[in-house]
């Protein structure tokens, strides 16, 4: 608690207005970002927000939004079933890092309230404008789940007075094609805008076999004072899922599956209704957004049973907000206020080892308001706070004894500032809270229909950083601090979550980024990141100062772009991800931990009037490796095999 009062005090000093030297005029043209959940201006705010252009995903070799992801510091992804949709971790929380990465579309939230990762193969890549990440930030303006950032992703919108469409194909290493199309028919006022995807591949192992169909909708009216958009996405998938196999397995053949029969079914959808409306200098919004998702999943346990696990759940979420500007004592202020209203249901089905019937419920209503205010000498200060009242509880139908319901009231706060520096530079810090709702698999065991409704999990943060922004570079770096108390986490002696004793994350993020007058553009990222428990013991043991596993005390990133002909360009990345404790190591007794890798990706494009062609090539210098691994007792351990070195071409035609 003193840190905190310390870090508050040292950022209330540092936003005296100074007299910072103004922007150099060559810098570059400013970005929109919704980080305050309306578009605005992305260097006003007093954090920084890294952005996922539309450009860089076009020359990205990333086939995937968590691919497009892992290339930014304080980012890790973790293949975690051998399906599309990859885990991502925001600052290091290991196996429950997408409990505490909240994902966002359009500003409606799609993060999972059971333990399932987003599903990111729902998205195509031609539907995404833009990439918005907000790393330690969101708990104030989007509430839960927000600890390690915020991740929100823009789809295109129609393109005012204009028609056309493209129409794209690819087909890559095992046996994998692709086929996408788009369409943008759009007057002055009214707009349409669809995306559809379809893909099949055989896999990289065996049992590993995927289909994906989705389709992205989006509508909208715009009049002389407002805005009314209709979003709608459906996708149906089917993945095998090939399993963790062992250590000995691993090195006899690493294709192999470790139960031949294993399959998951996904599918799902939304309908975001939202309308904004200007006045005066002020402009008032709201979103009303319904969810669905259905998955059925067949799993063998233990000779004779093969458990077929199907689950079914709905989210609505009602929005609405406010933005009023002004200007008091020689100083611009914008206040942001808003309601969040969300309802979420759950029932699962399971049979015949998984005894489990769960029928689980969340609801929740929280109040929000943050305050920016600009100094003349450009500094900024932003204070906001969050209260939410959450009901969350599960039942079991088969059991009537099996029922439990629990209420708390939720706080998070932020305080946060910039200060120009002259030449570009700024200096920026901020201290806050945030809070984890615990999901239906963290209150509820499948496999012994019992309840253990645990505690919201509670966080508070510090961050201090510099960025730079010119025309031909950007740079940053931030120290972050995360203090938790009861973090949820897997105990294996009983099987069950249950709330731990308190940990810690801190770290080191630098990232930079050059455009060079030649056509050439690079980029680097590093990541030095510390996840400790601070005391407490599992199973029994002591383990304060161990480290939290999963998560890699380094991870680098080098990306390069060359455009070495008017029509033909060719892009590099580099990812590397050091040595990390196996899932399931909370002790640290293991004496093996996950290997370092290093993964090297290439593509080459080629531009021809109306025509789009590429190549690419993933792994290039097919490196063995996995990205999750989990201990099974000594002195073995068990993983999932990434993929080895993959080929793909494309070809796409623009309708205009």
């Amino acid at each position: 608690m003193k840190r905190d009062h310390l870090f508050a005090a040292l950022l209330c000093a540092a936003s005296i207005p100074g007299h910072a030297a103004d922007a150099p005029a060559s810098e570059l043209s400013p970005v929109v970002v919704t980080a305050t959940r309306f578009p605005d201006v992305q260097r006003q705010f007093p954090v920084g927000v890294t952005v996922i252009t539309e450009a860089d995903i076009r020359n990205s070799t990333a086939s995937t939004v968590p691919e497009l992801l892992r290339m930014l510091p304080g980012v890790q992804t973790r293949d975690l079933s051998g399906s599309p949709n990859l885990q991502v971790d925001l600052r290091g929380f290991g196996i429950f890092g997408d409990q505490n990465t909240l994902v966002l579309l359009d500003g409606q939230r799609i993060s999972e309230m059971e333990q399932l990762t987003v599903n990111w193969s729902a998205i195509p890549l031609d539907s995404i404008e833009r990439i918005e990440v907000m790393r330690g930030s969101g708990a104030v303006l989007y509430g839960a789940g927000a600890t390690g950032g915020t991740i929100n992703i823009i789809t295109k919108a129609p393109v005012a007075n204009s028609r056309g469409g493209f129409v794209e194909a690819g087909v890559g290493s095992h046996r994998t094609r692709d086929v996408r199309i788009g369409a943008n028919i759009a007057g002055e006022r009214t707009g349409l805008r669809l995306t559809m995807a379809h893909r099949e591949s055989d896999g990289y192992r065996d049992n590993n076999a995927l289909r994906i169909d989705s389709a992205q909708l989006d509508w909208r009216y715009t009049g002389d004072h407002g805005a009314l958009t209709l979003k709608a996405g459906a996708d149906d998938q089917r993945t095998e899922l090939p399993g963790s196999i062992s250590e000995a397995q691993i090195a006899a053949n690493r294709k192999q599956a470790a139960l031949p029969g294993d399959f998951g079914l996904l599918s799902g959808g939304y309908l975001n209704l939202g309308g904004s409306m200007r006045l005066g200098d002020g402009e008032v919004a709201a979103n009303l957004s319904y969810r669905k998702k259905d998955t059925d999943s067949s799993f063998f346990v233990a000779f004779p049973f093969r458990n077929n696990v199907q689950t079914e759940s709905t989210q609505w979420l009602f929005t609405p907000r406010g933005k009023l500007p002004y200007r008091f004592g020689g100083m611009n202020h914008t206040l942001v206020a808003g309601i969040d209203v969300e309802d979420w249901d759950f029932q699962g089905t399971a049979g015949p080892s998984v005894v489990g019937r769960p029928q689980a419920t969340q609801r929740s209503d929280a109040l929000y308001a943050q305050h920016t205010t600009v100094f003349a000498g450009g500094t900024s200060v932003a204070v906001g706070a969050r209260g939410q009242r959450v009901t969350y509880g599960v039942a079991d139908p088969v059991n009537a004894a099996v029922r439990a319901e629990r209420k708390r009231n939720l706080e998070a706060y932020e305080l946060a500032l910039r200060q120009p520096l002259g030449g570009g530079w700024a200096a920026y810090g901020k201290v806050g809270s945030s809070f984890r709702v615990p999901n239906v698999n963290d209150n509820y065991s499948l496999f012994t229909a019992t309840v253990n409704l645990l505690e919201p999990q509670t966080a508070r943060d510090r961050e201090i950083g510099l960025e730079s922004v010119s025309a031909t570079a950007r740079y940053r770096l931030a120290l972050y601090d995360i203090d938790l108390e009861n973090e949820i986490l897997l105990d294996p002696v009983t099987f069950t979550n249950r709330n731990l004793s308190p940990t810690r994350r801190r770290g080191v993020e630098a990232e930079a980024r050059w455009q060079l007058a030649s056509g050439i553009d690079l980029s680097a990222g590093y990541t030095y990141a510390e996840a400790e428990f601070r005391s407490g013991n599992f199973g029994g043991m002591p383990i304060a100062g161990n480290d939290v596993p999963l998560v890699p005390r380094h991870a680098a990133s080098l990306g390069a772009g060359w455009k070495f002909m008017p029509k033909a360009r060719i892009d590099a990345a580099l990812r590397y991800t050091g040595e990390q404790r196996y899932d399931g190591d909370e002790l640290n007794t293991f004496n093996q931990k996950m290997p370092a890798y290093t993964v090297v990706d290439l593509k080459l494009a080629y531009d021809q009037a109306d025509w789009r062609f590429s190549a690419g090539i993933q792994n290039l210098f097919n490196e063995h490796y996995f990205s999750y691994g989990v201990f099974t007792g000594f002195p073995t351990y068990s993983a999932l095999p990434a993929p080895e070195r993959m080929l793909y071409v494309t070809a796409r035609y623009t309708f205009r």
